[in-house]
């Protein structure tokens, strides 16, 4: 299929769909939403490590969710880090003028890699945007120092296939650090189906993990040290969502007022992910892990 040639009508029918989503629609679809992305995340497309005396949220809240995940594998001026899903750039970007450290970002969709370039040699940045996928990273073994990612890897199609490509292109010592959207128990089969189901198809994710997969995937591909942590614990997330009743009625009037398909999209997904973490179902979690030295 020639997922370029959809009317975006057909695209979203396509995500929201019963079928698993190929990568080649996960990719059409995030090409197609850049524009929409860029107006309600800015140039940083996660979450934010939130404060509770801050009034709202801003995108200093994105740059300390990226602080807090290089502290916690101590990135350093000698590091070579990856960021894998790296979207147009703005974490590589930020993790090479903060922390003067060499940092490559691999992203699957040609027209971001396009504006990431751009936005680093606006920034007078010397950071290397690749192409490729998550589950076969174009890099040699033992490449880096950090493996990192911001909410990509629940959009990855096999992530056991991600843990051992992290795995194989970490050198001996190597750290892994990211956090990423979860669900917060994929053993209740019920709160998944109303919940949890709803947002893979509103985002194009294939499905979303528990702690429980984490770990067990990460294991598998050989890591130690892991620790996954449940941001809840650290910080107020709850700033970054619609998680009152009056937030649902207004994004939902939105949704009915929005004629562009992925714009409603997006919309019906801010909903489900409001309703979800306010029904406990959802949550965002924190992962390190290293790759031991040899003996």
């Amino acid at each position: 299929m020639d997922t370029r040639t959809l009317s975006d009508s057909h695209l979203v029918e396509l995500i929201e769909g019963e079928g698993n989503q190929s990568p080649e629609l996960i990719d059409e679809y995030y090409r197609r939403c850049i524009p929409i992305y860029l107006e309600f995340l800015g140039i940083h497309w996660h979450t934010g490590f939130y404060r509770e005396e801050d009034k709202g949220v801003s995108p200093r809240d994105q740059e300390r969710m990226i602080d807090y995940i290089a502290s916690s594998v101590g990135i350093q001026a000698n590091d070579y880090v990856l960021d894998v899903g790296c979207g147009i750039g703005a974490s590589v970007i930020y993790l090479n003028r903060k922390y003067s450290c060499r940092v490559s970002g691999l992203t699957p969709v040609a027209e971001q890699k396009h504006l990431a370039e751009q936005m680093a040699q606006k920034q007078k940045t010397e950071v290397s945007i690749d192409l490729g996928h998550a589950e076969s990273l174009p890099y040699p073994d033992n490449s880096f120092d950090v493996v990192c990612f911001f909410e990509s890897s629940c959009h990855f199609a096999n992530r056991q296939k991600f843990f051992h490509e992290v795995y194989r292109v970490l050198k001996p010592g190597g750290r892994l650090a990211g956090e990423d959207w979860l669900a917060t128990d994929l053993s209740d089969l019920e709160a998944n189906k109303t919940w949890i189901d709803p947002i893979c198809k509103a985002w194009a994710i294939p499905t979303l993990g528990d702690v429980t997969e984490y770990q067990r995937l990460m294991e598998s591909a050989n890591l130690v040290d892991i620790k996954i942590s449940d941001m809840q614990t650290l910080m107020p997330l709850h700033k970054g969502f619609a998680i009152t009743e009056k937030d649902h009625l207004l994004l939902r009037r939105e949704i009915q007022d929005t004629p562009s398909p992925l714009l409603r999209l997006t919309l019906k997904g801010l909903l489900r992910l409001g309703m979800a973490m306010a029904a406990g179902a959802f949550t965002i979690g924190q992962f390190r892990a290293c790759k031991p030295m040899p003996y």
